[in-house]
């Protein structure tokens, strides 16, 4: 049976020990920027924001362009996630960048989030073979009926079931996790639902609580003051994500934050740089430290966002002054 916990990787080291990074930990590749699926909680399914992203497929030369600057960083990557705005087994070539990445040995884990409409039988071993680590997959309902409503989406439930099951028993020596935000669930009933249902086929199982921490997007979710965890918010002046992380968009745009959903707060361009140059870059560099002296209120987008808060573990705030002259150093 599954473990019960949170999606999120508690087993961290202390950011503000290592700051500044000279290699990533987390690099999210947007295998594609293009879903399939147009939930109402995200950009993709609020009509005119939809037009605002990138409708894009990442092309083969340009993952293996970006896996290939990977390699210039002195240490590897933990984390390397084929994925950030979109469904990325859209991407009919998600295997051959996958197992390009695995041949390079750039990364601990090689992951992706999907809602595994596609995750066929034959996808699934594909994607497995190719030396992808971890798949964590995202409900929206359970029932055909609750797909609807969520995801705006024909789904069959029980073909979803059959395939995530058929996944978890190809996936030998890596592991897949399942998370469903607690606005499908309706009653306790739906939660021991739930459970009972995915537990045997998974990993790791997670309710997460549902946040509004989309910039500019009204959800009109009933939000408690409570974080994705359930936890209460612990209020931030400085979002520690873009001191660890790197997004590269499908269209090559590097951004800072997988949160960035209107490509704002852009660092640089896979098509032109390296990804090594972009976060040893003067942009990188001056977004820490003004994120450091000024917090988030400083930059834009980051003073509409509250991923910081509501998502991100991390909590740096303390630290800013000793941070702040050791990046000036």
């Amino acid at each position: 049976m599954a473990e019960k916990g949170i999606k999120g990787n508690t087993d961290r080291i202390k950011l503000e020990e290592h700051i500044p990074l000279d290699t990533p930990l987390h690099v999210f590749l947007d295998a594609s920027s293009v879903c399939n699926f147009h939930c109402s909680f995200c950009p993709h399914g609020n009509g005119e924001a939809a037009k605002v992203m990138p409708q894009t497929i990442m092309p083969v030369e340009l993952a293996k362009k970006c896996i290939d600057d990977m390699t210039e960083f002195p240490q590897k990557i933990k984390r390397i996630s084929f994925f950030d705005h979109g469904e990325p087994l859209v991407n009919s070539n998600l295997e051959e960048i996958i197992s390009y990445a695995k041949n390079k040995n750039i990364s601990d884990y090689l992951c992706i989030t999907t809602n595994a409409s596609l995750l066929t039988y034959e996808r699934a071993e594909k994607i497995i073979n190719a030396g992808l680590n971890r798949i964590d997959i995202s409900i929206y309902g359970l029932s055909n009926k609750t797909y609807r409503e969520f995801s705006h989406n024909q789904m069959d439930f029980e073909k979803l079931v059959k395939q995530i099951s058929d996944c978890y028993y190809l996936m030998k020596s890596g592991e897949i996790v399942i998370k469903i935000t607690d606005a499908a669930l309706e009653n306790q009933e739906d939660y021991e639902k739930f459970y009972n249902i995915f537990s045997p086929i998974c990993d790791k199982i997670c309710i997460e609580h549902a946040v509004p921490f989309w910039y500019d997007l009204d959800l009109k979710i009933d939000y408690d003051e409570k974080d994705i965890y359930g936890n209460p918010v612990v209020y931030k002046e400085i979002c520690p994500v873009p001191f660890y992380a790197l997004s590269i968009q499908a269209n090559g745009l590097i951004t800072p934050c997988c949160s960035d959903w209107k490509n704002i707060l852009v660092l640089g361009d896979a098509n032109r740089e390296s990804i090594f140059s972009v976060w040893n870059g003067i942009n990188h560099k001056e977004l820490c430290k003004t994120l450091l002296k000024n917090g988030n209120k400083s930059v834009e987008p980051c003073n509409r966002c509250r991923f910081h808060e509501l998502v991100a573990m991390d909590n740096i705030d303390e630290y800013r002054d000793v941070l702040l002259k050791r990046m000036e150093e």
